[in-house]
């Protein structure tokens, strides 16, 4: 028989060898199991102790802890809002009462512009937060900008290279106010809606865009249609007094007069035409009283800046559980958006002005 031959082994040492390799298998699969083990309890512990613990962590990690991010509740949605709710049980009752208001400064603010904006232009200018008004009259924008208008007044003597640069340092303002909301988010406690999305307030201020261009729409529709019903008018008055040679030269005095300076008016004309100004202005301030955007305007648009105001209260609303700190913070940066917006809005609308005319 060959020395090298497989039956001149042993078979208790194949039976040894056998029996190791069986062992140290079972040995490091029980290891990695044991570890394995370890690891899940290590997890369940922190989880565990988080829960416990979460009154003491609100406080102290509340900038810096995204609770979305927990393994426990990784991937899932529905998993978030239990989540949620563990945080919001934890908090105090205190905090709880603790609810950011709509501090978006729903009021209309009315912007004066000579002529008439571009489409887009426009829409952006309502979005931000202003309503242009068309006067047709540079002198009539002028005073009517300047009246209780510290800014305007300020502004309406810059020349147009100064007025860019403040357009784009108020741009520079808007975008960094909106990234801070998208940051403090995110990073800060959630709301009850931000399960889904987690940018709902920064989002907000851009869904704007959307009742904006209702807004404009119907604006546009309804300037042509008055326009027309005035030609109308007119033509159906010049018909009606063709033969009229009193009248006609009536008319034409007024609209003579209309154009020369108040100084240079007949005393009577002048009587007259302000009479005419001043029921306008108390008819416009009367259609404008509310402080409602869209109010002058048909029912869609009215639709849906209330549609818009009334779920941005709520999306406001919804964040819970916030710290005092975490609150300031919301406001001011509410503020900062608002106010940086409509200031941005105001210097867009003065750009196609002519204000360093002298």
């Amino acid at each position: 028989m060959s020395l090298f031959s497989p039956l001149s082994i042993p078979l208790a040492s194949v039976s040894n060898a056998g029996a190791m390799a069986t062992s140290s298998l079972r040995f490091s699969s029980q290891r990695s199991y044991v570890a394995s083990y370890a690891k899940r309890r290590r997890k369940a512990l922190a989880t565990l102790d988080l829960y416990r613990w979460a009154p003491r962590l609100y406080g102290r990690l509340a900038y810096i802890l995204r609770y979305f991010k927990f393994d426990k509740f990784k991937g899932d949605v529905q998993k978030c809002w239990v989540a949620a709710d563990c945080l919001f049980e934890a908090a105090g009752e205190s905090r709880k009462q603790q609810s950011l208001k709509d501090i978006a400064w729903p009021e209309r603010r009315l912007i004066y512009v000579t002529n008439k904006l571009n489409w887009i232009v426009e829409i952006l200018v309502l979005a931000l937060g202003l309503v242009p008004t068309y006067t047709s009259n540079r002198k009539e924008t002028v005073r009517k900008n300047q009246e209780g208008n510290m800014l305007a007044t300020a502004v309406w003597s810059m020349r147009r290279a100064s007025i860019i640069m403040c357009l784009v340092v108020c741009a520079i303002g808007v975008v960094a106010s909106y990234a801070g909301l998208v940051f403090m988010e995110i990073y800060s406690k959630r709301s009850a809606i931000g399960c889904p999305v987690r940018i709902w307030v920064a989002t907000w201020y851009v869904v704007a865009l959307v009742p904006a261009a209702i807004h404009s729409g119907f604006a546009s529709l309804r300037r042509m249609w008055y326009s027309r019903r005035e030609i109308k008018r007119q033509a159906s008055q010049r018909s009606q007094h063709a033969n009229d040679v009193e009248h006609t030269d009536h008319l034409l005095n007024d609209a003579e007069y209309a154009d020369l300076p108040p100084s240079e008016r007949p005393q009577k004309h002048q009587m007259t035409l302000d009479v005419k100004e001043k029921e306008a202005e108390a008819e416009r301030k009367e259609k404008v009283s509310s402080a409602v955007q869209g109010v002058d305007e048909d029912w869609p648009v009215q639709m849906a800046w209330a549609v818009y105001y009334i779920a941005g209260s709520l999306i406001f609303t919804s964040i819970m559980a916030v710290t005092v700190v975490e609150l300031v913070v919301w406001v001011g940066l509410g503020f900062a958006g608002t106010g940086s917006s409509k200031i941005l809005a105001f210097f867009f609308c003065l750009v196609f002005e002519q204000t360093d005319a002298r």
